[in-house]
């Protein structure tokens, strides 16, 4: 029963977002999305609460696997700056996918008037970087970094990563067919991972130590 029950739901959300997609939120209606479902408008309040919900829903299942695949570089017992280098790479990868960039002009365009800006953020872009936040506190516990609230850090590593591209992608300045996005992506987040690390350095304590190992690998080397 539980299975049918969540098939019906994807069901809704499969022809929301075909119709959203043909004619936009504003003159998508629930009786229009009923009726291509075959049912009545009572079913779909049976799994959400409004029209927002249904679009907010449509737009996190468009994008929410590529996050997923950003938030999957956090590994613990790598190194911590190539750690962050492979969160930035993927990070720029995916919100200048085309798709990503649509969805977000979307949200964007009727976040004042409805609270779908909101639920998107809640269910998708903060619940990743909360997992980041967790990352970083974690570093910080281990003296990898120097202590700060763990939230803070992530949204600075966030603001260093986007900083050169994402204004200029959203205003059309940088395209998905942008020729020179291939060439840069790859070593680009690796200046934000540097400028992250100096901003927020290991202790002092932690960087001697790891001074006097380096120089005792060296000596060892030459004995």
């Amino acid at each position: 029963m539980r299975k049918k029950s969540e098939e019906r739901r994807q069901a809704i959300i499969d022809v929301a977002a075909t119709i959203f997609n043909e004619t936009g939120f504003e003159r998508t209606s629930m009786s229009e999305i009923s009726t291509r479902l075959g049912g009545s408008k009572a079913t779909l309040y049976n799994y959400f609460s409004s029209k927002e919900e249904i679009f907010v829903e449509t737009m996190r299942q468009q994008i929410g696997q590529h996050y997923e695949a950003v938030f999957e570089q956090l590994v613990e017992n790598d190194d911590l700056r190539l750690t962050l280098q492979r969160l930035g790479t993927k990070y720029l990868q995916v919100i200048l996918m085309p798709e990503v960039v649509a969805v977000k002009r979307q949200v964007l365009s009727h976040a004042e008037r409805w609270d779908i800006g909101k639920m998107l953020y809640e269910r998708g872009p903060k619940a990743g970087w909360t997992r980041v936040a967790d990352f970083l506190k974690k570093a910080m516990d281990k003296q990898q970094l120097r202590k700060a609230d763990g939230w803070v850090a992530a949204l600075q590593l966030r603001g260093l990563v986007e900083s050169e591209w994402m204004e200029m992608r959203m205003l059309g300045v940088v395209t998905g067919r942008h020729r020179s996005r291939s060439r840069i992506l790859p070593s680009a987040p690796s200046m934000p991972s540097c400028a992250f690390m100096r901003l927020r350095p290991a202790p002092a304590s932690m960087q001697t130590r790891a001074s006097i190992k380096k120089a005792d690998l060296s000596i060892g080397l030459l004995n």
